[in-house]
């Protein structure tokens, strides 16, 4: 019934305008003389002839109507489309769907592993032997304790670190040997890492604390924070005094001032350092930072600063442009590797951890 009914109107819609068409073409110029005297047209002043024209040209254009209706309904072939060709697109129009959920599902925190193979001072260090293991593989699977990370990645400019990483079933992405910081290679992987939040981890610190990188995850939960890095108490001159510990100057609030290889604050009219730790807090910066997405976007149009190459500090270039660093207070401390002998020294600590 209703397929009859359709067909009724389909039918209508060619047959009116065409009938009207007809009969406002071909009518008679008496009959348009008659119709003209009893319409409103001699009243609005439109002549008799000119009357005639507009009701033919109206009856041309039913005519075009009727013609269209006619070929849409009853004589356009349907496009035929390929089978693999329809499937494509339905694949493109599934994807699309589910695009935005993706997009907008960024992980919350994750931990990066900037590595590489040309150190200065060790070359080949990730791959070195430490214990059973190598110096990465520690360090990735230390990140990997972390219960507030939802991922780690290794990020590195070495086939040789991504095919290890591949052997251990560690996620790895390649970075341009054109970084010349870890920082630099986390913002050239941030979007493919998702996440809003990222830890750096360096790739020589074997006995990262997993409880750390918590802590500076939940700092940012607590904060909304930008920027978060850790510092422990200097108890000894020797630390005090060397210039590879890395300072933090501190405010009261407890958020960094500065970063410096010089003991910071400097008391003035003492000269024993050791009375120095009497008089104020001086604290060694680790080496772990923790970033939002907004900084780093920030960090990549800063460019260098004159402050950050005098000390030869990175985190400087934050600073320097007016941003902040929220720090965690730790008892752990930093046991890095930077040179052949510090893998010896790691070896004798990871025995006695034995």
């Amino acid at each position: 019934m209703i397929k009859i009914l359709l067909t009724i109107i389909q039918v209508g819609i060619v047959i009116v305008p065409l009938f009207l068409g007809i009969l406002l073409v071909f009518r008679s110029s008496a009959s348009y003389e008659e119709a003209h005297q009893n319409s409103k047209a001699a009243s609005w002043g439109i002549s008799r002839s000119r009357y005639a024209l507009l009701m033919r040209l109206l009856g041309v254009l039913l005519l075009c109507v009727s013609a269209f209706a006619a070929y849409s309904l009853f004589f356009e072939q349907e496009e035929k489309v390929d089978d693999e060709v329809r499937d494509f697109w339905k694949d493109i129009e599934d994807k699309s769907k589910d695009a935005f959920p993706k997009a907008a599902m960024l992980l919350g925190a994750a931990i990066a592993i900037p590595t590489r193979m040309s150190s200065t001072r060790f070359p080949g260090k990730p791959l070195a032997k430490l214990g059973s293991k190598t110096v990465i593989e520690h360090v990735y699977e230390r990140c990997m304790k972390s219960e507030l990370a939802e991922r780690a990645v290794i990020l590195t400019d070495s086939p040789q670190i991504m095919d290890f990483a591949k052997q251990m079933g560690a996620e790895a992405i390649m970075t341009s040997p054109q970084c010349s910081s870890g920082t630099e290679r986390i913002i050239e992987a941030f979007d493919e890492i998702g996440a809003e939040f990222v830890v750096n981890v360096q790739g020589d610190e074997p006995f990262i604390s997993p409880n750390l990188i918590d802590a500076l995850i939940q700092k940012r939960a607590e904060t909304s924070c930008d920027l978060v890095t850790a510092a422990s108490r200097i108890s000894d001159v020797a630390a005090l005094e060397n210039e590879n510990v890395v300072k933090v100057l501190r405010a009261e609030n407890g958020r960094a001032i500065y970063f410096s290889r010089s003991p910071l604050p400097f008391i003035r009219g003492v000269r024993e350092r050791a009375k120095w730790l009497e008089k104020a807090a001086y604290w060694r910066h680790i080496g772990i930072y923790g970033y939002s997405r907004e900084a780093l976007n920030l960090y990549a149009n800063f460019g260098s600063c004159a402050l950050e190459k005098c000390e030869m500090l990175e985190q400087l270039r934050f600073i320097s442009n007016g941003m902040q660093f929220e720090v965690v207070q730790t008892q752990y401390e930093s046991i890095g590797i930077d040179t052949p002998a510090d893998l010896v020294a790691a070896e004798e600590f990871l025995k006695r951890q034995s």
